[in-house]
């Protein structure tokens, strides 16, 4: 077993995120993880991921397991197994287990959705919204529009109770249509969403980020209508509960990567997050190790150190004036945008600094403090 200095601090809630794949049966256009090294995780590595990350978390109270790829649903049997034995391995070392699932959204059965119920897993689904924003980049591996699938299943999901959360990806051509595509996921009855920009394959112009935050002013509008009329939506980044305003982030800095959070790739190796597991490939600085050979001290400082930099270390932030209400930005996207983990993109910092007006906006009247 690994030493333990991974986790020097004992932490209540701890996450696993396991990429069982690099296969999909879709080629999204703008997808980061198609370099996902390593075939379809096999039971023996899913199995020690588990076996080596309920040790690292050992004195915690809550861990959750993400299941992910590549398109986890593809191998389903490997999928039930594993959450079958993360939850009695979590159980055995008293912590509360808790499963969320990403998918496409294409593969749905009555199997499945036992399943889903079952475990209680939290379904995220990928869908860009409406129809011609999802299959212009959404497509199957044989070019087909995948948009009404998946509607199909996400409402299938939602009829049969289970917990869902739309993931919508916003591409730069996409950027002034992101209120239609929440209304549509709202009219088929989802109230929760996280509006994302598609990052390190595509190119944000200043035009492009302008349409992106007064997307997320319209977004905010919606959001107070909706809940005004006594009904219900909650949308990211502009959450009810968003740590992004009233200066709440104005101590801290980083993220959690590879201190309450690390990620399984599907040969084994071990890094921070998913997100920068579909990085390895271009940064292999970012693999601490394996499930076999235990991991790298020297690696897992270097990763902490650039997890947990502080504002003397971000020059870029040292200027900003939303700096408060922001950690520093994702490693994974200012990797794969700049190629340096502490310089965000501008997409990001003009995002990052709407969100208190757009969240004042959206809540505004809801007996919300901050």
């Amino acid at each position: 077993m690994p030493a333990k200095q991974l986790m020097p601090t004992v932490h209540e809630n701890l996450s696993c995120e396991i990429l069982l794949t690099n296969s999909c049966n879709m080629s999204c256009d703008y997808c980061i993880a198609k370099n996902i090294p390593g075939p379809t995780m096999s039971r023996e590595t899913g199995r020690k991921a588990i076996d080596m990350f309920v040790y690292l978390a050992e004195g915690g109270k809550y861990i959750e397991f993400t299941f992910t790829g590549g398109e986890p649903l593809i191998d389903f049997l490997l999928l039930k197994d594993l959450a079958d034995y993360a939850e009695e391995r979590a159980c055995e070392a008293g912590m509360q287990v808790h499963f969320v699932l990403k998918t496409n959204g294409t593969i749905l059965n009555r199997d499945i959705i036992n399943f889903m119920r079952t475990h209680c897993i939290r379904v995220v689904v990928s869908i860009d919204g409406i129809l011609p924003v999802h299959d212009k980049h959404r497509r199957t591996l044989g070019g087909e529009g995948t948009h009404d699938v998946v509607s199909r299943n996400l409402l299938a999901l939602l009829q049969n109770q289970i917990s869902c959360v739309a993931s919508v990806t916003v591409h730069p051509d996409s950027s002034k249509m992101v209120l239609e595509s929440v209304r549509y996921l709202h009219g088929l009855g989802v109230d929760q969403i996280d509006i994302g920009p598609a990052y390190g394959t595509v190119i944000w112009t200043d035009t492009y980020n302008l349409n992106l935050v007064q997307s997320l002013v319209d977004v905010a509008n919606y959001m107070r209508e909706v809940n005004n009329k006594g009904c219900r939506i909650d949308v990211g980044p502009l959450y009810r509960e968003s740590e992004h305003v009233g200066d709440i982030l104005s101590e801290r800095w980083g993220c959690h990567a590879a201190s309450t959070n690390l990620a399984f790739l599907p040969n084994g190796q071990v890094t921070g997050c998913s997100a920068l597991a579909m990085l390895v490939s271009r940064f292999p600085e970012l693999v601490l190790g394996d499930v076999f050979d235990g991991l790298d001290q020297p690696a897992i400082d270097h990763l902490l150190q650039l997890a947990q930099a502080g504002y003397e270390d971000r020059p870029t932030c040292q200027e900003c004036q939303a700096a408060t209400n922001c950690t520093g930005g994702c490693l994974a996207i200012n990797y794969s945008t700049s190629g340096f983990p502490l310089a965000p993109p501008d997409v990001y910092c003009q995002t990052i600094s709407s969100i208190p007006e757009a969240w004042r906006r959206a809540w505004t009247g809801h007996d919300v403090h901050r």
